[in-house]
């Protein structure tokens, strides 16, 4: 299955973004894509709610 959507693509290409993050409710960090990354919504928060 292929997590990255077309909408992520033409949002890297409209917007000219080097990197596109994709929050999400799981434990890891991972790669998607060249230059789109999986991030836990944990690692988003505030060092001292983390």
């Amino acid at each position: 299955m292929n997590a990255v959507t077309p909408s992520m693509r033409f949002a890297m290409n409209d917007l000219k973004l080097d990197s596109l993050y994709v929050v999400y409710p799981g434990l890891h960090r991972y790669r998607l894509a060249d230059g789109i990354e999986a991030v836990p919504l944990w690692a988003m928060l505030p060092g001292d709610l983390a």
